[in-house]
């Protein structure tokens, strides 16, 4: 225990004693010469959390940090699955970071909910086998000694990440991590003991790709009596690509833990809640998983995407135990995640200036003016509006007139320098060109390409409620408060409030039921400064189950108002 609390405290140290060294970014002295014309320029790229809430693309971290003093959060769903107990385990973090002196970053991931269901039955059996399945205790869970813990608050991670080569176009990065157990212990959620990571990450990104890789220790602490292990954290992962696609990515990652001991082990004596006994020894198989998944990023850093997850080395139910049935989606798992991220670093090559323009011909001619469009934003929503710029100059003074010409969407003032651009209705690439004219016979022309498109579709989770109850779960708050924020953002947005029971009950009954549920919901959203013309509610009663009514376990998931959203 004392080695895994120093090993801890050296895990966090090491992340975040450098942000006091790049608190202030190195200022130029005034008497410093101007820089060469291929001196490394800083531009921004795309760039996303982790789960832990680093940066990075996953849960593979990248070794590219937050600038000095810009700050990135997000939500997670992550689930993975362990062949102990043939355990499902869902982690809800809120990340946070914050970057400290260009070079470094301080990083958070507090599990709000953690959530273990446990599948075998009986719950703990004994049995060895090489393949990892079986009655035993999961090396990141030990103490959970029951079919489900219900939704528990977890432990917080803590660390920070240095990138020991700012300037260079790959990133060499070393990364601490320390958790702290906050989680209840009781229950499983959390080991009740501190763990600590230590990592070394490189990673590099172009205009098409971004890859990264890392590998690291991780330090278990062991509660009291049992003997777990620790291990060899790696991971590759890449983003693709980089721009275009409407800010759409690609996401593929393989990462894993290679255990340094295959068992561990957990006192005499310990039984689960349905009086099996748990193992004293419990034989591991060493996990490796994949991801595929796919992210959309606006221009302003907000991001949102869904993966799917495969343990490759997790075995069937039937390795455990000839009484046990395979089940296909064991080892598949199925992550979310929500949040905003301002970019990261990237360095780039500023090309040589042009060479001069050869000298005037004497005596002198009329020279033709230049003109450059720029658009503000280049991307926008169907009937939404985008700033149009004409920079011209002349090089002989003169006075430039302009005019602006497109085939789709309309130009507000099109015989101005600067003006508005209302979109189609119809998606696509749209060009607009404005041609200068100096009044002497000479005129320049440039073309700007605008990217029309759909506008962002919203979705949001059920609502549940507990049976034969109609009022607002605490843990449906944050449901509604992301509605809330989402139709202050687009008052075109309207919402239809479905009202949803089981089959317990009347027919009749239920129908009112469900209509006190949608009227709860919809009076939530009017507290919250929505109006209530914005709002509409009906009750479905009974009459159109999402779950299976014949189990509890999924008769209570129809308890529920849906959101359903229409756009006027």
């Amino acid at each position: 225990m004392r080695r895994l609390v120093g090993v801890s405290a050296l895990a966090l140290a090491f992340g975040l004693a450098p942000a006091a060294a790049f608190a202030q970014p190195a200022q130029p002295s005034q008497a410093s010469s101007p820089a060469p014309a291929d001196e490394v320029q800083e531009t921004t790229r795309p760039a996303t959390t982790t789960a832990t809430g680093t940066t990075g693309i996953w849960f593979v971290p990248s070794g590219s940090v937050l600038d000095h003093g810009q700050w990135s959060v997000s939500l997670y769903r992550a689930n993975f699955d362990d062949g102990q107990g043939f355990t499902d385990i869902s982690y809800f973090p809120v990340t946070f970071a914050v970057g400290v002196g260009n070079r470094a970053e301080i990083f958070g991931s507090l599990r709000t909910i953690t959530r273990i269901d446990r599948d075998t039955r009986p719950l703990f059996f004994e049995g060895i086998n090489d393949k990892g399945t079986g009655g035993g205790i999961v090396p990141d869970h030990p103490l959970v000694n029951s079919e489900w813990t219900g939704n528990k608050i977890g432990d917080l991670w803590l660390g920070g990440k240095v990138n020991l080569t700012p300037d260079a176009p790959a990133a060499f990065a070393l990364r601490g991590m320390v958790k702290l157990p906050m989680g209840d212990d009781g229950s499983g959620a959390s080991s009740g003991k501190l763990d600590g990571q230590v990592d070394v990450i490189v990673s590099h990104a172009n205009d098409a790709v971004e890859l990264s890789g890392f590998g690291g220790i991780l330090m278990r602490g062991s509660p009291d009596g049992y003997e777990l292990t620790n291990g060899l954290r790696w991971g590759v992962g890449a983003a693709f690509p980089q721009r275009g696609l409407g800010g759409l990515r690609i996401n593929a990652e393989l990462f894993g833990e290679r255990y340094f001991d295959d068992t561990i082990t957990a006192p005499e004596g310990l039984t689960g809640s349905d009086g099996s006994i748990v193992p004293t020894r419990t034989q591991l198989r060493s996990p490796a998983v994949a991801l595929l998944g796919l992210t959309w990023q606006a221009p302003n850093g907000f991001f949102v995407g869904a993966a799917g997850t495969w343990n490759l080395t997790m075995a069937g139910r039937s390795d455990a135990g000839p009484e046990f049935s395979d089940y296909p989606r064991d080892d598949k798992g199925f992550q979310v995640r929500i949040g905003w991220h301002p970019g990261a670093r990237r360095q780039a090559i500023q090309p040589p200036p042009p060479p001069p323009p050869p000298p005037p011909a004497e005596p002198p001619a009329n020279r033709p003016p230049t003109v450059k469009a720029s658009c503000d934003p280049c991307e926008v929503e169907v009937g939404r509006t985008s700033t149009l710029t004409a920079d011209g100059q002349d090089p002989d003074g003169d006075p430039l007139t302009y005019q602006w010409k497109t085939q789709a969407g309309t130009v507000a003032n099109p015989t101005q320098r600067q003006t508005p651009w209302t979109a189609p209705n119809q998606p696509g690439q749209v060009p607009v060109t404005v041609t200068v004219d100096d009044g002497r016979g000479g005129t320049a022309s440039d073309t700007v390409t605008i990217n029309v498109v759909q506008p962002r579709e919203y979705v949001f989770e059920d609502v549940h409620f507990e049976f034969d109850r109609y009022n607002i779960r605490p843990d449906a708050l944050k449901i509604l408060d992301e509605a809330v924020a989402a139709m202050q953002e687009n008052t075109a947005l309207r919402l239809t409030i479905e009202g949803h029971t089981c089959n317990i009950g009347t027919a009749e009954y239920n129908l009112a039921l469900g209509e006190r549920r949608a009227g709860a919901v919809r009076d939530y959203l009017v507290s919250r400064g929505i109006s209530a013309d914005r709002l509409q509610t009906v009750s479905f009663g009974e009459e159109r189950p999402k779950h299976d009514n014949s189990r509890e376990e999924t008769r209570r998931l129809n308890r529920r108002a849906a959101l359903t959203v229409r756009l006027q």
